[in-house]
């Protein structure tokens, strides 16, 4: 069923501090065609994808919103709703409710005029609290977190990409709404795959990926993780600065740390290269590469912070191969 834009809404997962970052709102943008506020609420064009998001948990159709909370229930009495079978939650999003989440929960089921059903509701609804108003709405999507068998990955090392994170970064490419369509499903890249973290997300969605990393000992354990969870393991041994494999979009966390300063040297070489191989890229690195992407032939450079609870800092990069 459609329905208005003005009353689909999209909640997303916030961090440890709290906070929405760039990398949640980029793709909370990316799926549903809506900015999330400071608290994690976004107005949606749609919630058709949220199911393989990251960072985006639900979608609703929003049914009534207030100032109070004595003001919402006030306009759900007076609703006409079709909602028989239907159970509360309630989430709170900033500051309290006047009652507790649960006193909350039962005075809203009070004052909806259809039949209640806990064990096997057909309409779910969510009541939220944010700051200076209350809104109740029913849920249409909620994120199937396929990534979560991958954090079990058979083959791994310590600089690995969390496989969340590597789940989001695929989504930045992905068009909304293009998996549904059977014909739709594009080819991914990623030229510096490591253990394949990027490839696992690529290939849960349905993208043909493939993969290179120069150190052998790389591409074999991406392969065997592809394989482990039934996956074609489309990883070669290649150097990025050489690799030709062409896609609709690239997804890679370049080589960057103390250890790797040799790698980070030949970082201009491997951009370079990759400008030739996908017309769109997303490229993770431990410092701002805008420079560097501009020189390879990028446009349109986007630069989303990511900090990890230990304070070490992520730079994703969302760019086009610029039109010559």
């Amino acid at each position: 069923m459609r329905y208005p834009a003005s009353d689909l809404v999209a909640v997303c997962v916030r961090t440890r501090s709290n906070e929405i970052n760039d990398l949640i709102a980029a793709e909370c943008e990316q799926l549903t065609g809506g900015r999330p506020d400071a608290e994690g609420v976004a107005v949606c064009e749609t919630v058709e994808d949220i199911y393989r998001a990251a960072y985006v948990r639900t979608g609703l159709r929003r049914i009534a919103q207030a100032p109070t909370f004595a003001d919402l229930l006030d306009a759900l009495r007076q609703m006409p709703l079709d909602l028989d079978d239907f159970r509360v939650d309630a989430l709170y999003l900033s500051g309290r409710f006047p009652v507790t989440q649960q006193e909350a929960v039962i005075a809203a089921a009070n004052v909806i005029h259809c039949r209640a059903n806990l064990a096997a509701p057909r309409h779910r609804l969510l009541l939220v609290a944010q700051r200076g108003t209350f809104w109740i709405g029913e849920i249409l999507a909620e994120a199937s977190q396929s990534y979560m068998p991958h954090l079990k990955k058979p083959c791994h090392v310590s600089v690995s990409l969390e496989a969340r994170i590597a789940r989001a970064l695929v989504n930045l490419v992905v068009p909304p709404t293009r998996l549904g369509s059977p014909q739709a499903a594009g080819t991914l890249i990623d030229p510096c795959c490591g253990t394949g973290s990027i490839l696992l997300e690529a290939a849960a969605l349905g993208l043909t990926a493939y993969g290179a990393d120069r150190n052998p000992k790389m591409a074999r354990m991406a392969q065997r993780n592809l394989l482990h969870f039934g996956y074609p393991p489309r990883v070669v041994c290649a150097d990025a600065r050489v690799w030709t494999q062409t896609a609709d979009a690239l997804v890679t966390d370049v080589p960057y740390g103390r250890q790797l300063e040799s790698a980070e040297n030949d970082l201009p070489a491997i951009l370079a290269n990759c400008a030739h191989l996908a017309p769109l890229a997303v490229y993770v690195a431990g410092s701002d590469i805008t420079p560097q992407l501009t020189a390879a032939g990028y446009g349109g450079i986007d630069v989303l912070r990511l900090v990890k609870p230990n304070g070490f800092t992520r730079y994703v990069h969302r760019a086009r191969v610029a039109c010559t």
